[in-house]
């Protein structure tokens, strides 16, 4: 994967703060970075269901995941997500960034094979520095 691919970064996130967390440490870390942020899961899967042109893109995305959010929540976005085309989903290198570190919420995590990882908030430099270590950036 080249550079100026893996840097494209989506953040699927209700909480204002924790969003605008994630700008910061990146705009710092990685200035080049393409963000898009979506407040839930439905919204996150309209627009990836909406690019038309997502089976073409040369593109990958690394997509931050909260697990609790309105609407479509990270888990119900993960059980759509894990049905959609192979050629869409191996764009993604999702990790799941949230709060929780209950025992069942990492266990649970496990049984997505679309999850590369699992960090808790908030997201600092070191964690990006590890996501990006190992998408191969």
């Amino acid at each position: 994967m080249s550079v100026n691919n893996s840097r494209n970064i989506i953040v699927v996130d209700d909480d204002p703060v924790s969003v605008q967390i994630c700008n910061m440490v990146f705009k710092r870390t990685m200035p080049a970075a393409k963000i898009l942020v979506f407040e839930n899961g439905f919204v996150a899967l309209k627009w990836i269901n909406g690019e038309r042109s997502m089976h073409s893109i040369n593109d990958y995305y690394v997509l931050l995941l909260d697990l609790n959010m309105p609407v479509v929540d990270g888990w119900g976005f993960l059980t759509d997500f894990e049905i959609l085309a192979e050629d869409i989903q191996k764009k993604f290198h999702i990790y799941i960034m949230t709060s929780s570190d209950e025992d069942k919420d990492i266990e649970r995590a496990k049984q997505f094979q679309s999850i590369k990882g699992f960090h808790l908030k908030p997201l600092t430099h070191k964690i990006i520095n590890q996501i990006f270590a190992e998408v191969g950036d």
